[in-house]
């Protein structure tokens, strides 16, 4: 019979073993209690909640980095005060929650010198904030098995992993992935070797200090666009600073060292760069120090920045293709490179490469009119009321315009780059030939908003132009020059001239080649007279094309007016191929018949060769004359008889 105290000793071991128990089940299951299974082939190594993550641990080759995340930053307490590269914390993640089991093997089955986890063996921890361990284990060198995809055939190495965690050590496995790379050279890749860490759509300025002085750039909003204010204030190119603003986020350096191990150059020593930047909200700019390089030929130089003290930066100064900056291990994974590596000479980081290079930001949509001054010959005044059409003032009168003559001069003024910025503080415009300028356009606003432009060609033929009141001159190419109609006749309106077809009462054409030909016509009566050199061939007349010929006759464009002293032109209509004269009924104000009217169109080819495609055309006597298409010149010229 057993003793009492025996049997107490019994139910105490019992209950402690229940207690036990239950503490180990509150966790989810007796996996502490017994050791958790094996991680099935296929399955996920570990899983837990990213958003439980607060430190990285790491281990190799004797190096410890101790890494935790606070105020949405990943910071490095060991071995350097530093930022950490959140990329590198990324992938670190992403490994561990990603790597899936390929292969198990049991303990004791394996070599763990051949499998790389002896001594210098990397090693993982992964915390929550309360210390707990999400995560903790060995990472081992590659295997030769390749995983692969079975969807896309894509191939991913595999690496030998021994999980460290609480119950979980008789175990190594074979896992997808690999990111050795990272813990090479002493963990010095896990370091932030960008400069710069923000957020590019709460910027609120960023200054730039160079040899040629200091720029800034601000807006007063996350909404409102960015602005040069000083020296100058002048607008910008929207592509060139958002290419700044890029540029700055993605420039990393070569390479990170402490301030200890390089020597910088003397603070007198001249040649120093700064970039500072701000958000919305922030009391003090981040300023990043472009120190002078060691000699005119240097790739690199060194740099620091101001929230990042004990940090030294090795840039690229000129563009270099990318590239290690050091020997990877033979078995290691090719380097996750930029492929825009960013060079602080590829930098927009002068007042001319950030400034607005439109020649105006006129908003067509709000313009009434435009005044074309020409130092030579008349003005020229272009206008509208509002929701009408645009017109030009011809003597007294406003009359429609050439609406080509219209596009282009919009076209050149709200799509023009300059081609530079001669000066930004001119006080002597000869030398720009704006002293005297050649032309000037004024626009005015439907709110009564004014701009002047002035040009001007310099002795070299150089075009320059100023905006009225400012002192920026500006350098155009030839052809802006050229979209610039500056002769009342490039404004008129392609009509040849408009004939209600119903009073055509007869038309003539004489053509190279053919006999005269004479229609008389009625459109009320629908009849026709075909004459055809003296000769009645009216049954003949294919009326349907006559019908076309005299839609297009009375309502004749050109595609342009000529200067009336055009030679070209001249020399060619001194020997017309086609001739037109029209005889049109006229009506006095009553609309009672008053007679008729008579018109002449001729026409000539610009030579004569067959594969001439210029026509020229005059209109009675005016002495302007014009060009015609060579598809309208062939529609004129339609056989009226017979099968074409």
């Amino acid at each position: 019979m057993r003793s009492i105290p025996f049997t107490l000793l019994l139910l105490l071991i019992t209950a402690g073993l229940a207690l036990t128990a239950a503490l180990r089940l509150s966790d989810g299951s007796l996996n502490r209690l017994f050791g958790p299974p094996a991680t099935a082939i296929g399955e996920n190594l570990y899983r837990f909640e990213t958003k439980d993550i607060y430190r990285i641990r790491l281990s190799g080759n004797g190096v410890h980095a101790d890494c935790v995340f606070e105020k949405g930053t990943w910071r490095m307490n060991k071995p350097w005060q530093d930022r950490m590269d959140p990329r590198a914390a990324d992938l670190i993640l992403q490994f561990t929650l990603g790597t899936r089991v390929e292969d198990i093997i049991p303990e004791g089955k394996i070599d763990s010198k051949k499998a790389g986890l002896t001594d210098g063996t990397i090693g993982v921890s992964i915390e929550d904030r309360r210390g707990q361990i999400l995560a903790r284990y060995l990472l081992g060198r590659r295997t030769q098995w390749i995983h692969r995809d079975e969807e896309t055939g894509e191939e991913d190495p595999t690496v030998f992993i021994q999980p460290h965690d609480d119950g979980r050590k008789g175990f190594t496995y074979a896992c997808t992935g690999d990111i050795h790379l990272l813990f090479k050279d002493g963990l010095r890749h896990l370091r932030d070797h960008h400069p710069f860490l923000f957020n590019p759509f709460i910027l609120q300025s960023i200054r730039i200090q160079g040899s040629e002085g200091e720029m800034l750039l601000s807006r007063n909003d996350d909404k409102s666009p960015w602005r040069i204010t000083k020296p100058l204030e002048l607008r910008t190119d929207p592509a060139a600073v958002k290419k700044l603003i890029e540029d700055l986020f993605k420039l990393r350096a070569l390479k990170v060292t402490e301030r200890a191990e390089v020597t910088l150059p003397a603070d007198e020593v001249n040649g120093r760069q700064r970039i500072a930047i701000r958000h919305f909200g922030e009391p003090e700019e981040v300023i990043l120090e472009i120190l002078p390089p060691a000699t005119p030929e240097a790739d690199t130089v060194f740099a620091t920045v101001s929230n990042r003290p004990g940090t030294v930066f090795e840039l690229p100064l000129k563009p270099i293709a990318p590239a290690l900056t050091e020997e990877a291990a033979p078995d290691a994974p090719a380097a996750p490179v930029d492929e825009g590596l960013v060079s602080l000479a590829g930098l927009p980081d002068t007042i001319n490469e950030l400034r607005n290079p439109m020649l105006t930001n006129i908003d067509v949509e709000s313009l009434q009119g435009i005044l074309i001054s020409p130092s030579t010959s008349p003005e020229i005044l272009v206008a509208r009321e509002k929701g009408q059409a645009w017109q030009y003032r011809n003597g007294t009168r406003m009359e429609p315009l050439n609406d080509l003559a219209l596009f282009r001069l919009l076209k050149a003024l709200t799509q023009t780059k300059v081609a530079g910025f001669p000066s930004d503080a001119a006080v002597n415009l000869a030398p720009y030939g704006l002293d005297r300028p050649s032309l000037k356009l004024t626009f005015v606003s439907f709110g009564a908003d004014r701009i002047e432009l002035i040009f001007g060609q310099a002795r070299d033929g150089t075009w320059h132009a100023m905006r009225v009141g400012t002192p920026n001159v500006m350098k155009l190419d030839d052809e802006f020059i050229r979209e610039i109609s500056t002769h009342l006749w490039q404004w008129r309106h392609p009509s040849i001239w408009s004939i209600p077809a119903v009073d055509l009462a007869n038309f003539a054409r004489s053509m190279e080649g053919r006999p005269p030909l004479v229609i008389e016509y009625s459109l009320v009566a629908d009849s026709w007279t075909a004459l055809e050199n003296g000769i009645d061939r009216s049954s003949e007349l294919a009326t349907d094309r006559a019908n076309r010929l005299v839609t297009l006759l009375v309502d004749l464009e050109g595609e342009t007016w000529l200067a009336p002293d055009d030679e070209a032109a001249l020399k060619a209509l001194a020997r017309p191929v086609l001739d037109f004269k029209l005889v049109v009924r006229a009506y006095n104000d009553k609309g009672e018949e008053a007679g008729k009217t008579r018109h002449q169109l001729q026409l000539a080819p610009a030579s004569d060769r067959p594969d001439n495609l210029v026509f020229y055309g005059r209109v009675d006597q005016d002495p302007h004359a014009f060009v015609i298409g060579t598809e309208t010149v062939r529609r004129l010229a339609v056989d009226l008889f017979g099968d074409d």
